[in-house]
């Protein structure tokens, strides 16, 4: 009377938190764009920690992650690119390789203001892609150099420097182009020319 028979005690059976876990194709894409986008920016920011800062061209180097955020952020729609760009400028600042706080505002406003420009006023091309995120590029470069300067830890004559850093982290866009294309034509938005 007290005892359970053996066949009337079933226990429940134990799930994991994977096996409830169920993704779509399209969120498995999705995921794996982010993914993709993830590791090819950690890869950009040890070339740039670990081989490339020992390259100095009159005194500066390449700026490879802003280079990659930049330009991977014209890939998106602008509310994406605000989200990419707020997320991955404020990991690289933590990676202690960004020259402020103020690379965060740098980096998230003008990815999301360019990528505006190029949606509204610009086709989507190889041409008009490059051209937002040079601008992107040079202009972050003069950013930091003029709070540099007013802050007081640059002087004026160090402006070519800031220039060539720009010139020498542009010149590296056209590689890295068919990369972050192939990896934002993976899921939901793709980017057709």
């Amino acid at each position: 009377m007290f005892g359970k028979r053996k066949y009337e005690f079933k226990p429940d059976r134990g799930e994991g938190t994977l096996k409830k876990l169920y993704l779509t194709p399209i969120q498995r894409k999705r995921l794996l764009k982010w993914g993709a986008v993830s590791l090819v920016l950690v890869v950009l920011s040890l070339l740039q920690d670990v081989v490339l800062c020992r390259i100095q061209i009159s005194g500066s180097t390449f700026d490879m992650a802003v280079c990659g955020i930049l330009l991977c952020g014209m890939f998106f729609d602008p509310e994406t690119t605000a989200v990419f760009t707020l997320i991955s400028s404020t990991l690289y600042y933590f990676s202690g390789t960004a020259p402020g706080t103020y690379s965060i505002a740098l980096i998230t406003g003008l990815g999301t203001l360019l990528c505006i420009f190029r949606r509204n006023y610009l086709q989507r091309c190889f041409s008009a892609t490059m051209l937002c995120a040079a601008a992107g590029m040079f202009l972050y470069e003069l950013g930091v150099f003029a709070i540099g300067w007013f802050v007081g830890n640059t002087t004026l004559d160090r402006l070519g420097v800031f220039a060539l850093c720009g010139v020498l982290s542009v010149a590296v866009m056209p590689l890295l182009y068919p990369l972050f294309l192939s990896i934002s034509n993976i899921g939901g938005e793709s980017w057709k020319e």
